[in-house]
């Protein structure tokens, strides 16, 4: 019983902790705005915290019409490129003073909106399906810049099987302005077509990168289909986060055990058992008692991977002062000791004398973004029509 109830406890928690300012940006396309499409957005953006919501293709050419049709709780209207079929919309969450509009652009039917949150600079962009970019496609912004939106274009750097016009003319781009493409082969796509049954990521976001060649440490997710729509909306979290584990209370045994510890105590009691039929047991309580004595075991109830004593300090000073180069300091440090981590472990895995260890390190990378599985539905008219095709050819 002991065996079965380890094996179906619940996995190890893992949190987040969170250093600096924390951005939150939701990116849904809404195809058309209403009423109960803005009450389904409330309920998402308190779901997730969102700091910064823009959408595209409102559908709505005056701005005095969002009083009505597009009007969002807890949510103030920041700027708007207005047009009869394609509106690129920007809210900010009430509260956010450090906040203002800048230019927004619509040349050769590509529209921009682009405001300034902090020290961050967040564009949002759209381009229709049959509008090729121009070149160069998107002005030039300063670091930290995000660029997001649906720019309709395919590459398979952002998983289309083959590459476009528009699709070039974006990489060549973010190459010459030095921006790094936000993907995850493993996330879900940002649009599910209905035709054809297939996911695609139409929605692309790119980072600035610093002096030194670092981006912008986000991180994005992909969320359940929005409202009478074949858009998924995505959250992207411009935050520096490092993952805090929470461990599952069940004590475990350290083998770096004090070995003559554990062997001064079997031989001293070990003579005392007398030939009888309970010796078994007697000996099984000795060496528990021994293995007590001599092997620590216990639980980390919250640790921090690669976590080491400079980075605790770095912390603690960084949340004195609120230094950002405490802070970079203190990333540098972490991840210094996880790449020495890694290069060890990489160095030390053979399949050869320990297969065991090297097969355990591949399902870890398998577990850490697990794949979504496409259900395919099999319909009784699909199986009917099969029948009368075989039926034909024979």
């Amino acid at each position: 019983s002991s065996k079965s109830s380890r094996s179906n406890s619940p996995p190890q928690d893992q949190r987040k902790l969170h250093v600096g300012p924390t951005i939150q940006i939701c990116q849904p396309n809404i195809e058309g705005i209403y009423h109960s499409k803005c009450k389904y957005l409330e309920r998402l953006l308190k779901k997730h915290s969102v700091d910064i919501l823009v959408l595209e293709e409102k559908h709505i050419e005056h701005t005095h019409l969002f009083d009505t049709r597009g009007r969002i709780t807890s949510f103030d209207l920041i700027t708007c490129n207005n047009h009869l079929k394609y509106v690129l919309v920007c809210y900010v969450k009430q509260g956010i003073e450090d906040c203002t509009e800048l230019k927004h652009t619509s040349i050769a039917a590509v529209f921009t909106t682009a405001i300034h949150v902090g020290e961050l600079t967040i564009t949002n962009v759209y381009k229709p399906p049959l509008v090729q970019w121009l070149d160069p496609p998107l002005p030039p912004s300063q670091h930290p810049s995000i660029h997001l939106g649906d720019f309709n274009s395919h590459h398979t750097m952002w998983g289309y099987e083959d590459d476009n016009y528009n699709g070039l003319t974006i990489v060549q781009w973010a190459s010459l302005e030095d921006k790094f493409l936000l993907f995850d082969a493993k996330d879900r796509g940002t649009f599910h077509s209905s035709r054809w049954q297939r996911e695609y990521n139409t929605e692309v976001c790119f980072l600035s990168k610093d002096s030194k060649g670092n981006p912008i440490i986000t991180s994005r997710t992909a969320l359940n289909y929005f409202l009478n729509s074949q858009h998924r909306p995505s959250v992207i979290n411009v935050c520096i986060e490092i993952p805090v584990i929470t461990s599952t209370p069940e004590p475990r045994w350290n083998f770096k055990a004090d070995r003559e510890t554990f062997k001064k105590s079997v031989d001293t009691n070990i003579r005392w058992i007398l030939p009888t039929t309970d010796a078994f047991n007697i000996l099984i309580g000795i060496i528990k008692a021994a293995a007590k004595h001599s092997i620590p075991w216990g639980v980390r109830k919250i640790y921090i991977p690669c976590w080491m004593e400079e980075s605790k300090a770095l912390y603690q000073e960084y949340s004195l002062n609120k230094n950002p180069a405490t802070a970079t300091a203190m990333l540098e440090s972490l991840n210094s000791v996880r790449h020495d981590r890694w290069k060890s472990l990489l160095e030390d895995t053979n399949f050869t004398h320990s297969s065991r260890k090297a097969w355990a390190l591949l399902h870890h990378f398998s577990r850490a973004n697990p794949t979504y599985k496409h259900r395919m539905t099999i319909r009784a008219d699909a199986i009917a029509s099969h029948l009368i095709q075989t039926s034909k050819a024979l």
